[in-house]
Formats: structure tokens, C-alpha cells, sequence
């Protein structure tokens, strides 16, 4: 039998740290959950010598007795953290039995807590995102009434729009007291929001004058249940908001789980303009219009969607472009090719061009005066057991015969070689698998690293499990200390080739090893007749860098990823003084820094900004589901500056 428990012996759970991490570096801690007078919860993280202390559960309850909050610090004799992100009732990892002692601790806990609050917590976060923490459980449970039934009630009628502007939202729990990850609660700019909640005014209305949106998307069924996300991006509801009422979707799924098939389509939605024409592609309804892209498409659509980029290219260098369109780039001509004819015919255009057979050697990408025609090996030939091989790929005719041999694009990558530093393998897997594997070279403060950024099979398919395994330990290889300072080296190389090649880069050039069919032609000539009729819908200032951030997984980036969206404005701040790089542009979001313009990229950019010329940047796409590496890209342009008006 179970020993009677002592008076308020259910107002504290100990925890061990055997019951929730098996690592060794954890078990040098313990845990204990408190339940104080007011009704608030507590959880703190100490040395695990200090576990079922009683004298320190005693002056834990006198100091929350003088204030709500006592900071972390020493506490009769020892280190104690105060856990705002820890879930709000200790959940045991490793198995515990259902009548363990822990288990009667937690239950009698528990039932001494609001179970309305626990529930909707529970019921928030069982998409996805952590909303049960000690600090979100607080926030309500400790409310006086009405308030804490409004706020709850706000909660659970809106359940994509509200959580994000009074609670905290986290990827997991944090039980050390080291995570900065969360998303705080929008505070003063949700004021209005906040004010009609508390005193049960016009809750719809204010929410659509905070979020931009109408009425009738505020109360849509779409917008009354939990995202996967734990909330909706402000994009996304701008674009929601402009589709007809019967075009929208109507659950959250269909449209989380297309958004990075959205981001593939490359299109702006960070203007009011970009938004409507994006509206018109799904005009005849969200669903239709992705369910005809799946179906033609059922596996890897993200990808093919990406590949037409590689198309669009293609089809600017296939023949003269119309007079004043000489400087049209593939973002461009796509954005006008999705105007004019949709995203079928701009998917349907890229997949046949990328059936077509590849030229033959004569068409092949020459070199030019100012780009090398090979450069440094880092590796060579890396063999591993079971007859698997990794062959680098360093000069501009081997790059070119992959790309015939293996039918993809990559023949036409010998810029990102050469300019920027990314290395490319040829895998052989010991069934005679083959894959093709760019390496994006990643410079932050010094050290040089190489990220696995794509990985394709022969015609752009999937590669299987092996070669992906053959991809990450050639990765492995490149990223070796003791090739550190060959890293460095090919990064000087370089950003030395890219100094040389100051100019432009030719999108006319003869990049590629595909013609386009007469179908494709007829199209392009359709979609570059439309161009010259509507050029305010294609015309953009010239892009100064589109790409991702350099060291975003070394700054503040990963902490930050959660809370960026498409269309945030971005600082840029130069440091001439940066030890390892005198041109360094670093990229800031709301003072927080997320890391810096490639070293490859920032030389036009740093001199731009030294000559006082005025830049914007901003986040055009984000990845949440990918390495840090890839998870944002930006884009840096020329401010555009309105004239004056008369006489001022």
C-alpha cells in the first residue's frame, strides 16, 4: 500500500532526471513543480543532490509568498532556475508505470490545477506547436474573473489568430532553462485587440484591423481551428483574404500542406500588388488549382515546381528577347508566365523541356575570360565500403558531361562553382545507383563549412536511401578539421573569381544542354507579347542578391526562425572592422542579427552601402522544414526613392 502522503504533500512533484533524459550530462539535475498560494505554477531545475529537500520547498513558499516571480539564483545554499518554458505538469519521458509513485504525485498535482485551462492549452498545441507551459498556464490561470473566461473564450473561437498575441509558443518544452526560441506574445501592438477581448467589444472587427483582413476571413471556418504552425503567416492571410469566398480552402491542411509548394512558384506576395496577382492563379479555387498540379505531379511536386527555374532560364537564352526586355531575369519572365498562362502550363512547359534529350557536346557551356575553367579539388575521390564512390567535380567539362550523362541541369552550375564555392559529386551506390550532390559552401566568423543543398538522381529524380547516406558522409568528409584551411582557401578562391567577374552575369549565355520544343516556343512567345503589353506587371528594381543568409545557424537565426515571415524588412549594417571579411554586410531583423550577405555576393552590395547609396531588404522566402542553411532567403535591391514633390 502507499504510504499517506503528508498535508500539501500534492502541491509539489520531485522528478529525477532519470525519468526524462537518459544522457549522461542531464543527471547532474533534478526538477520540482510548485504549486503556489495564488494558484500559479512553478517549475525549477537544481542540482539533482538537492532532490526531495524539504527545507527548500519551505523557503521556495516563503519567497513566493513576498513576490510572483523570485529570480533565479541561489536558494538556501544552492543554484536553483526558475523554468517559465517547462510544461506546466511534469510528463515522464521513460517508462512509468501507471501506479509508480511519480505517477500518484503527478495525478495529484494535476487535479489541484484549472482543467479548463489545461484542456484548451492541450488543445492549441495538439496540431503541433507547445502552448502547455508553466508561463501560457499562468498567464490565465492567475487572471481574476471575467478576464480569464474572456481571454479563454478568444482563445478557443479563434484559435489561428489569438494565441499568438497572448501566449508564448515554442517548438518543445525547456526544462534547463537555455531556449530562446519562443514566440512572445504581441503585447502593445496587439493593444486594441487586447482591449476588445477584456471587454468583450468587437472582438471580429479588431482582430481584422490588427491582421490587415476582412471580417468574413476573421470568422471563416478556415481561421476557427488550430494550425499546424500555431499561427497563420501574414502573407498567407493577405492571399486568403483577396481569394473569392467560394475559392478559399476550408481546413487548415489544405493550405499548410502546400505552403512550400506556394514558395516554390516564387511569387511576391510581400506587396499589395503581388498579392492580387497571386489571388488571380487561384481565383477558380485553391483546392482546384492545386489538386490539377498533383495530379500531374503525385510525388516531389515542391521540387519540379523549383526546377521550372531551370526552364525559365533556358527559355531567355533561346532567342532574342523583345526590345527594353534585354534585362529580364527567370523570376521575372516566370512571374509573367504564371500572369498570362497559369502555374499548369509554366509546370507542364518545365517538365517537358526537361524531357527533352540533352545536347550533345558542342553546346556545352565555354568558358569565359573571366571565369576559370576548373578549380581546387578539396577531396577527389572518396571511396567507402560496400563499393560505394564519391568523385568531385572541379572542372567546367566534367561539370558539363554530368550534366549530359546524368539528364538534369547541373551541366549549367559551373558559375556556382567557380564564383561561389559550391562543390559537386558524382555518387555511385554498389547496386549501380546514381546521384548527383551540390554542396553550398557556408562562411560564418572565420569557419568555412559546406552544406548538402541538393541531391538529385538521374531526370531530377529522387534519390533512395543509400545515396543519401553516401551524401552526408561525403559531407562529413568536406566539413573534416583537417581540411579546414583548404575550406578557407577554396572561399578565397572564390570570392577571388568573383571579384574578376564584376559584371553581370549574361542570362543569355548558352547555359544549358536542353532546347525548348515548338509547343514551349509558342508559349513563350504568348507569355513575352503579354510582357510587352503589361510591363508594370513584370518591371521590379534590379535585384542586387537573392539567396539565403550566410551563418544563419551560427547567429540568432534558429531562435528567431519561428517568428519571420515573407515580406519582413530587413537591416543591413556593414563592419569594415569584421576580422574575416572587410566587406561584410550583416543582415539584421528587429536589431537581432541573423547573419551576413554570402562573401561571394557582398562586394557591389558593401560598396553600394560605403558610398551611402540606400538599399532595401527583405525576406522572400522562409523554410522551417530544412537545414539552417536554406531557411531563409532574401532579397537586397536599390531603395526606391520617391521624388520630391513640386517645390518642396
Amino acid at each position: 500500500m502507499l504510504r499517506p502522503r503528508s498535508p500539501g504533500s500534492a502541491a509539489q512533484v520531485w522528478v529525477e532526471a532519470r525519468h526524462f533524459f537518459s544522457r549522461a550530462d542531464a543527471q547532474q539535475h533534478c526538477w520540482l513543480w510548485l504549486l503556489d498560494a495564488n494558484g500559479a505554477v512553478h517549475a525549477l531545475c537544481m542540482d539533482a543532490a538537492r532532490h526531495g529537500e524539504a527545507r527548500l520547498s519551505a523557503k521556495l513558499r516563503v519567497r513566493l509568498a513576498r513576490v510572483d516571480q523570485p529570480p533565479s539564483g541561489s536558494i538556501a545554499g544552492g543554484s536553483v532556475t526558475w523554468l517559465r518554458d517547462a510544461p506546466v505538469v511534469p510528463v515522464p519521458r521513460w517508462a512509468v508505470s501507471w501506479g509508480h509513485p511519480l505517477q500518484h504525485a503527478i495525478r495529484a498535482f494535476a487535479s489541484q490545477l484549472d482543467q479548463r485551462v489545461l484542456d484548451l492549452l492541450g488543445w492549441l498545441e495538439a496540431p503541433g506547436p507547445f502552448f502547455g507551459s508553466v508561463g501560457n498556464y499562468n498567464r490565465l490561470a492567475t487572471l481574476p474573473e471575467p478576464l480569464r473566461t474572456y481571454r479563454m473564450q478568444a482563445l478557443a473561437r479563434f484559435p489561428a489568430l489569438v494565441p499568438r498575441l497572448l501566449l508564448d509558443m515554442g517548438n518543445w518544452p525547456d526544462l534547463f532553462g537555455r531556449d530562446a526560441s519562443r514566440t512572445a506574445p504581441a503585447g502593445a501592438s496587439a493593444s486594441a485587440v487586447l482591449e476588445a477581448i477584456d471587454r468583450g467589444r468587437d472582438l471580429t472587427g479588431a482582430l481584422a484591423d490588427h491582421y490587415g483582413i476582412s471580417r468574413a476571413l476573421v470568422r471563416s471556418p478556415l481561421l476557427r481551428q488550430p494550425w499546424r504552425a500555431g499561427h497563420v503567416p501574414g502573407e498567407i492571410l493577405k492571399l486568403l483574404d483577396a481569394l473569392p469566398a467560394q475559392a478559399r480552402p476550408q481546413v487548415p491542411g489544405e493550405v499548410e500542406d502546400r505552403l512550400q509548394c506556394l514558395h516554390a512558384l516564387q511569387l511576391d506576395l510581400t506587396a499589395a500588388s503581388g498579392v492580387e496577382r497571386a489571388a488571380r492563379l487561384f481565383a477558380r479555387g485553391w483546392n482546384a488549382t492545386w489538386d490539377a498540379l498533383e495530379r500531374r505531379v503525385p510525388e516531389h511536386l515542391e521540387q519540379a515546381l523549383r526546377d521550372t527555374a531551370d526552364f525559365l532560364r533556358a527559355a531567355l537564352a533561346d532567342g532574342p528577347l523583345p526590345a527594353g526586355f534585354d534585362d529580364l531575369e527567370a523570376r521575372d519572365l516566370g512571374a509573367a508566365w504564371l500572369g498570362r498562362r497559369g502555374p499548369l502550363s509554366l509546370l507542364d512547359a518545365s517538365l517537358r523541356w526537361h524531357r527533352q534529350p540533352a545536347a550533345a557536346a558542342p553546346a556545352r557551356v565555354t568558358a569565359r575570360d573571366d571565369i576559370p575553367d576548373a578549380v581546387m579539388p578539396l577531396i577527389g575521390v572518396l571511396e567507402v565500403p560496400r563499393e560505394e564512390m564519391a568523385r568531385e567535380l572541379v572542372t567546367q567539362e566534367s561539370l558539363a558531361d554530368e550534366g549530359v550523362a546524368m539528364h538534369h541541369c547541373v551541366g549549367s552550375y559551373w558559375e556556382e562553382c567557380a564564383l561561389h564555392g559550391d562543390r559537386i559529386f558524382h555518387l555511385e551506390g554498389s547496386d549501380g545507383e546514381r546521384a548527383t550532390a551540390l554542396f553550398a559552401l557556408e562562411g560564418f566568423e572565420g569557419e568555412v563549412r559546406y552544406v548538402l543543398d541538393q541531391l538529385r538522381g538521374p531526370c531530377n529524380a529522387a534519390p533512395g536511401p543509400a545515396m543519401q547516406r553516401l551524401a552526408a558522409r561525403v559531407m562529413q568528409a568536406l566539413n573534416h578539421p583537417d581540411l579546414a584551411e583548404r575550406r578557407r582557401e577554396a572561399g578565397e578562391e572564390a570570392r577571388v573569381n568573383h571579384d574578376r567577374h564584376a559584371a553581370r552575369r549574361d542570362v543569355r549565355a548558352p547555359r544549358i544542354v536542353r532546347t525548348l520544343d515548338a509547343r514551349s516556343r509558342q508559349e513563350l512567345r504568348q507569355v513575352l507579347d503579354w510582357c510587352q503589353r503589361n510591363p508594370q506587371r513584370v518591371r521590379r528594381p534590379a535585384t542586387l542578391y537573392s539567396g539565403n543568409i550566410a551563418g544563419f545557424g551560427h547567429a540568432t537565426g534558429p531562435q528567431l526562425l519561428s517568428r519571420l515571415a515573407i515580406g519582413d524588412v530587413l537591416e543591413l549594417a556593414r563592419e569594415p572592422a569584421n576580422p574575416y571579411d572587410v566587406r561584410a554586410v550583416r543582415i539584421d531583423w528587429q536589431g537581432r542579427k541573423l547573419g551576413y550577405v554570402p562573401r561571394a555576393s557582398n562586394a557591389s552590395i558593401a560598396e553600394r552601402l560605403d558610398r551611402g547609396h540606400a538599399l532595401q531588404a527583405r525576406i522572400v522566402g522562409v523554410n522551417r522544414e530544412g537545414s539552417h542553411w536554406n531557411a531563409v532567403e532574401v532579397a537586397i535591391e536599390p531603395a526606391q526613392v520617391l521624388p520630391l514633390p513640386a517645390g518642396g
